[in-house]
């Protein structure tokens, strides 16, 4: 049974502390092939995901359809440049963008950035908010669509959630890990108005 380190001599100490530094000098050779595959394996799987990404554009190209439900996926490992220009491109067609992700869902947090009384900007996003909204996982009953607005979260955080079955709407706010609802709506074109008059992003 070894000595409790309290009772141990410095010569001891000293002896122990060289003994464990060679051991993990020894585990460092035997992880160094393990990283090297290990980096390669990431890579190759970058690779990878970037030439189903490129098939995916190809495809809309060619039939104008979108895989919104592999295009809004993503996970810490989901590294592909590609799927990443790809979903910001078709995000903008349809006025909207992508703030970071949600790891409940592994989805992008789809955002919407509404010009101040500008109606066709808020047209095409309601149009397009409707396209992709199907292809949102709810969390804990409610869809999150970050809100991107002129103070840039100065004053907080705001979001829009919907219901899953998309008949209940509200826009909430969030400072300081407290979140509250600032308004309710039953109807998306009111809940995007409210937005673009007061929580617009230019």
């Amino acid at each position: 049974m070894p000595k409790k380190i309290t009772e141990m001599t410095e010569k001891e100490l000293l002896a122990e502390i060289e003994a464990n530094e060679s051991k993990r000098q020894e585990l460092f050779k035997k992880m160094k092939p393990i990283e090297r595959s290990l980096t390669r394996l990431s890579k190759r799987n970058e690779t990878l995901r970037d030439t189903i990404a490129k098939y995916k554009a190809l495809k809309i190209e060619k039939l104008g359809k979108v895989d919104w439900e592999w295009l809004l996926y993503t996970s810490y490992s989901d590294t592909s440049m590609e799927k990443f220009r790809l979903r910001d491109r078709e995000l903008s067609k349809l006025n909207l963008t992508s703030n970071g992700f949600l790891p409940e869902i592994n989805q992008v947090q789809i955002q919407v950035m509404l010009k101040r009384g500008d109606r066709e900007s808020l047209m095409k996003t309601k149009r397009g908010l409707k396209k992709v909204l199907k292809y949102i996982k709810p969390i804990k009953g409610w869809k999150h669509i970050n809100i991107a607005e002129v103070t840039c979260s100065q004053y907080g955080v705001y979001f829009m959630v919907i219901s899953e079955d998309d008949s209940k709407i509200e826009i909430r706010q969030t400072v300081y890990h407290k979140t509250e609802t600032l308004h309710k709506f039953d109807n998306l074109n009111d809940a995007l108005l409210t937005i673009q008059e007061r929580y617009y992003y230019e």
